[in-house]
């Protein structure tokens, strides 16, 4: 799979010619081999694509998001399956039982909450909220019928921005970045899902008929508090949500970090744990290494 992620900004003439994507802005020309192009980021309402490269890109697997003009992004383009065996893996999904999958949204649960307490622990935030987060940990039952992870997402939020806050404010400063990278991340989730023969609208948790990324949607929740740290880390002492800001969280894909004991960068580290998932329902296993916040090593030259 390809590494780049590209973020087209300005006013530009976008081609494909050779395998490759042209980006001419001006005099000058850019040329990208499409095999080396993981996701496109178009937050430019004028530019322009044809039918033809979406489909030069969705058969390389490239992933394309669209922003609105508020430069969130508000849709997302991939191939509709690239898997040699998709329907084999498809049939896996749709067999296996509620226990099995009540099990695994425990785990994904349960690492997600533990994410979470860390992220307090490296902002130095409070003792006792860290303390109660991680028993809401402790408590998360197969399928989380208790709805821990609702518990601690308002706790943890209220400890990160006080308890005023609210996921659902647009105006907050924080909302935004959240949002953002949400969506960068979520939208690379579903890219792998279909990369990997997963079919992204049957969900592990999340079985919402309209939408088609309900998988992608139960794989993010382990890495939110990613986005989480690093939106509050950008944000904290700003104003505004800058041109800076998104492409900031846009690189944090290329982010290191340590998983499965090696330094990789954070959306190769994407790409194992959605294998690891994708092995797991195939097999019927729960033998997943998930994303652990405080392996994350930062920028690559800051390892």
């Amino acid at each position: 799979m390809g590494f780049r992620i590209i973020m087209i900004e300005n006013e530009t003439t976008i081609s494909i010619k050779l395998e490759n994507l042209i980006i001419q802005k001006e005099d000058q020309k850019l040329w990208i081999p499409i095999d080396d192009i993981s996701i496109i980021v178009i937050d430019n309402l004028k530019t322009t694509l044809t039918s033809r490269m979406l489909c030069q890109l969705a058969s390389h697997n490239v992933g394309v998001i669209v922003c609105g003009h508020e430069h969130l992004p508000i849709g997302f383009f991939c191939s509709y399956d690239n898997h040699s065996r998709i329907s084999k893996t498809i049939h896996y999904q749709i067999n296996a039982t509620t226990e099995y999958y009540n099990k695994l949204w425990q785990l994904i649960v349960q690492a997600k909450i533990q994410n979470q307490y860390k992220v307090l622990e490296l902002l130095g935030k409070s003792t006792d909220t860290i303390i109660q987060l991680k028993n809401f940990c402790q408590e998360v039952t197969e399928g989380d019928i208790r709805n821990r992870e609702a518990h601690a997402a308002k706790v943890y939020f209220n400890e990160l921005m006080g308890c005023s806050f609210s996921r659902g404010n647009e105006e907050l400063l924080l909302n935004s970045g959240l949002n953002y990278g949400y969506a960068i991340f979520r939208s690379y989730l579903a890219k792998l899902c279909v990369g990997y023969g997963l079919n992204s609208q049957l969900g592990i948790h999340h079985r919402n008929e309209y939408n088609r990324f309900n998988m992608a949607d139960d794989l993010i929740e382990p890495f939110r508090p990613f986005v989480d740290y690093l939106s509050y880390s950008l944000l904290k002492h700003e104003e505004y949500f800058k041109i800076e800001h998104r492409h900031q969280l846009v690189n944090l894909l290329n982010h290191k970090i340590n998983y499965k004991r090696k330094n990789m960068f954070l959306c190769n580290a994407m790409e194992e744990y959605v294998s690891n998932i994708a092995t797991c329902i195939t097999k019927k296993q729960l033998e997943i290494e998930f994303p652990d916040i405080k392996q994350y090593l930062g920028e690559p030259d800051e390892v």
